[in-house]
């Protein structure tokens, strides 16, 4: 299994979602998980650093699960690794090729519209899940979870106060969330960890709005109205 983020650009131009999203006037359980059983996939994230591409594919691959059940997303580690190529100049034959991405280059590649996220404001971060049916986010890996990758163990995911940076980053895409932590997917599984690891290692947030989120009445399965958001998505 491998990493892959490169770390987190300065945006000229971002959205917040604060803009749009006034937490006082939203309504969102304060449980809730939208992760499927699904087969998600390594999408190559076991061979090479592609995680900003495979988590947004599972992130597709989740919502078209919920939005439209029984109408299947199947994406190929083939596809996943040829769009890795694309965006990153990877080449197979290369390994030294194999430099990762940052996370807003391949919403770029792939002209996703997004708001960003305040990554210390949790409560934001579950309305986030909860009406745009995921999040996109990047963190610095710790030296504990590093540490654990490099000798052969699928990492827990556990919180290590004062845990040091590993230098490493890596891109998943959080599903569900509860009043302790996260349900997130990253290596073709569901994880879970604390809010306490997130906020200690997360440095980047995203919801993306996908087509893939809206069911076939129009609406998305948490009701969200896109119309206004997308019109000003446009704009940026």
């Amino acid at each position: 299994m491998k990493f892959g983020k490169k770390p987190a650009k300065r945006l000229r131009k971002a959205l917040p979602l604060s803009n749009y999203l006034h937490m006082g006037q939203v309504a969102y359980p304060a449980v809730h998980a939208w992760e499927r059983p699904i087969a998600y996939g390594m999408l190559g994230n076991d061979a090479v650093g592609d995680c900003t591409i495979a988590g947004r594919y599972h992130i597709r691959m989740n919502m078209q699960a919920v939005a439209n059940a029984g109408t299947l997303l199947i994406v190929t580690d083939q596809q996943a690794l040829a769009d890795y190529s694309a965006i990153t100049g990877y080449n197979p034959a290369d390994p030294s090729t194999d430099q990762g991405a940052n996370m807003t280059d391949v919403l770029a590649w792939y002209k996703d519209k997004y708001v960003t996220l305040d990554v210390q404001n949790v409560e934001q971060v579950k309305a986030a899940i909860y009406i745009f049916g995921a999040d996109y986010i990047g963190f610095g890996v710790p030296q504990s979870m590093a540490d654990q990758l490099n000798n052969g163990i699928d990492p827990d995911w556990a919180f290590v106060a004062n845990d040091k940076p590993s230098g490493e980053g890596h891109c998943v895409a959080p599903f569900g969330y509860g009043r302790d932590g996260l349900a997130l997917c990253s290596w073709g599984k569901i994880y879970r960890t604390s809010w306490d690891f997130w906020l200690q290692n997360v440095d980047e947030a995203y919801a993306l709005v996908l087509p893939d989120w809206i069911k076939r009445s129009g609406t998305s399965p948490s009701g969200l109205d896109l119309n206004g958001l997308i019109a000003d998505l446009a704009q940026v």
